[in-house]
């Protein structure tokens, strides 16, 4: 019957505390299949988590390639070559993941980059890190080959080591069968040596050679022949061996690793079984005694896994905290580039607490790490499109600030020193309106438009070299007439000889030059201010002369033939004049009122102002015409009754 190895009993012998559990090399101790029944369950779901974690431990976590550059990642993927071709295979499908997802990423921004700093479609586009892909194929190319012949050889060992197994269980048939000698013996005991050397087999196999191995080795020393003393010397052998394993598994309770206790126990499973056959009666017990001491270890170590469990929990609690930080940061998205950069920061500082943070249950491990990392990466996403979109940006303004180039070395070399300057100036001003280019032809842009601008005002500024000196002189020439114009407000002349002198003066004002650019408004605003002193005083001159003429005119017309019937024809002329200007200045401002809801009338309201502002100079001409024609009618009128009054007197006697 086949032996069942059940591990959940309690331990019989005593523990040595003094000794040390055996320097194992973990790498190389192989997971065994150990048949259970009425085991517990929850110390095999401890020992199925636990060796499901050993079996996974070369899994890498994309996480610790966060933040690193495309030539580090490479570095990263180059070290996996120390490990089996299984463990590097795994390694390196999660770094290409990240390694290719990046690489896209940076490969598009320099595309991006290329198209906006050359536009001559001749020449094309060559990604300046093709080697690292390139490196990237070859690596991957090397583990799969590597995988492939690691498997094959894995399987050609499997099968020859079945047929050496197999052998050896012809041999030991062989032995049992014949007459026991003591060459029988010790070739049973290489049999049973060389059988412990033989690990790798096909799975499907295993239980039913141990099984026939067992029972063969069993009825070999269950057999009473001339040997029985040696037999059952090695028996006891066996039996010594058995203890001082089972002493070793007491050990593994010192051990702090979980992880290490665990394939130790795997370890010493198996070497139990290849020891060989113990005395009869001691069978049952040895057994019994192993397996209660691997019992405990398992129930010791329960608590320890509980507790790690426990912890992996509270991880777990503060990773999915972390999740729900993320999420809330990436509800709102950035306004401005301090926004872009404050919240960069701040998934940066989360990613570094989550770091920190130890490993959580495994069941849900993957689920937590996409609920994080799928919020990084929709922000990451959300940020490139950004500032995708600020590049596309910075692209149509280097194509305008081109173009304003390409306008301002058209007139670098004009004469033209007033239409071209107004040029410039007004390519300058749109030069400041337009935002920024990329940043990797921003200095060469500038300087190319600045070099355009600099070539047409350094040939101005040695055109006009020769002018200063004459502008200078032409604008003592101006002081001097303007002290000339300003005494002239001063003086005590007639209107007559004060607008003769004006007249002169701005005659010989227009026909001195330019003066110096930046006394041009100064010189200008006081010689407009002594012209309006001028005419501020003797205007009240020529107000007086006009009253004075028509006062002169309306008493003739009121000396004629018609005497004042005539000033009440002319009085009555000027109202009716008056009252059709009027009437002129309100029809065009009910027509301004029409046309002022218009978009395209502006022109024509324009011409309507003047004709209302011509008007109403004509009626204040008219108006003053009648003040003297009143004036003048008064006067007759008065001069008349007083000519009738002396005619009327007596004469003195």
């Amino acid at each position: 019957m086949v032996q069942k190895y059940h591990f959940c009993t309690l331990l019989k012998y005593p523990m040595n505390k003094e000794s040390n559990i055996d320097n194992t090399d973990l790498s190389k101790v192989e997971t065994i299949a150990v048949e259970t029944e009425n085991v517990d369950l929850s110390i095999e779901k401890m020992h199925k988590s636990v060796m499901r974690e050993i079996e996974e431990e070369q899994v890498f976590d994309a996480s610790e390639l966060d933040g690193k550059s495309l030539e580090e990642i490479m570095e990263v993927a180059s070290t996996i070559l120390v490990l089996t071709p299984t463990a590097a295979f795994k390694k390196l499908k999660v770094i290409k993941t990240y390694f290719y997802e990046k690489l896209n990423l940076d490969k598009e921004e320099e595309r991006s980059a290329f198209n906006l700093a050359n536009t001559d479609t001749e020449i094309s586009f060559t990604y300046s890190k093709e080697k690292l892909v390139q490196d990237m194929v070859s690596l991957d190319e090397q583990i799969k080959l590597a995988r492939v012949e690691e498997k094959k050889r894995i399987q050609e060992e499997r099968q020859k080591n079945l047929k050496i197994k197999q052998d050896l269980l012809v041999r030991l048939e062989q032995l049992v069968d014949k007459d026991e000698t003591l060459e029988s013996i010790n070739e049973v005991k290489d049999i049973q040596r060389e059988w412990k050397t033989i690990r790798v087999l096909p799975k499907d196999v295993v239980n039913e050679l141990w099984d026939s191995y067992n029972l063969l080795l069993n009825r070999f020393y269950d057999n009473h022949g001339i040997n029985i003393e040696l037999k059952e010397l090695d028996r006891q052998k066996n039996l010594s061996a058995k203890i001082e394993l089972t002493k070793k598994v007491e050990e593994v309770l010192n051990e702090a690793s979980l992880k290490r206790s665990f394939i130790l126990l795997n370890k010493y499973h198996e070497e139990f079984k290849n020891i060989g056959p113990v005395p009869t009666e001691s069978r049952e017990p040895i057994w019994q005694a192993f397996k209660t001491a691997s019992d405990m270890v398992y129930e010791a170590k329960r608590q320890v896994f509980t507790d790690m469990e426990t912890v992996k929990e509270g991880n777990l609690a503060k990773k999915q905290i972390l999740a729900e930080k993320a999420n809330l940061l990436n509800a709102v998205d950035p306004r401005s580039p301090q926004d872009w950069s404050e919240k960069t920061k701040s998934f940066e500082k989360l990613f570094e607490e989550w770091k920190k943070i130890g490993p959580v249950p495994k069941s849900n491990n993957d689920a937590v790490w996409i609920q994080f990392n799928g919020v990084r990466n929709d922000f990451y996403t959300k940020r490139k499109l950004h500032f995708k979109t600020q590049n596309d940006a910075k692209g149509d303004n280097l194509k305008l600030k081109q173009a304003l180039c390409e306008k301002a070395e058209l007139l670098k070399d004009s004469t033209d020193w007033s239409n071209a300057t107004k040029q410039i100036l007004a390519l300058q001003d749109d030069w400041k309106k337009i935002g920024p280019v990329p940043e990797k032809v921003n200095q060469a842009i500038w300087q190319r438009f600045r070099a355009a601008c600099d070539v047409y005002f350094n040939a101005k500024n040695q055109a006009f070299a020769g002018r200063k000196d004459e502008e200078n002189s032409n604008l003592l020439q101006k002081q001097a007439l303007l002290i000339s114009l300003e005494a002239l407000a001063t003086q005590d002349i007639t209107h007559k000889e004060a607008f003769a002198q004006l007249k002169e003066i701005n005659a010989a004002w227009k026909a001195i030059g330019f003066v110096p650019h930046k006394s041009i408004k100064a010189i200008s605003n006081a010689y407009e201010a002594a012209n309006n002193a001028v005419y501020t005083k003797f205007s009240s001159q020529i107000e007086a002369a006009k009253s004075a003429n028509l006062s002169e005119h309306f008493k003739q017309l009121g000396s004629g033939h018609q005497g004042t019937k005539g000033l009440d024809n002319e009085e009555q002329n000027i109202k009716r004049k008056i009252s059709l200007l009027n009437e002129e200045i309100t029809g065009i401002e009910n027509n301004m009122s029409f046309f002022a809801k218009s978009k395209t009338a502006e022109k024509m309201l324009k011409e309507f102002e003047l004709k209302i502002s011509k008007a109403r100079k004509q009626i204040d001409g008219l108006k003053l015409e009648l003040s003297a024609l009143r004036t003048t009618k008064k006067e007759m009128t008065s001069a008349q009754a007083a000519s009738n009054e002396d005619t009327l007197a007596p004469a003195e006697s």
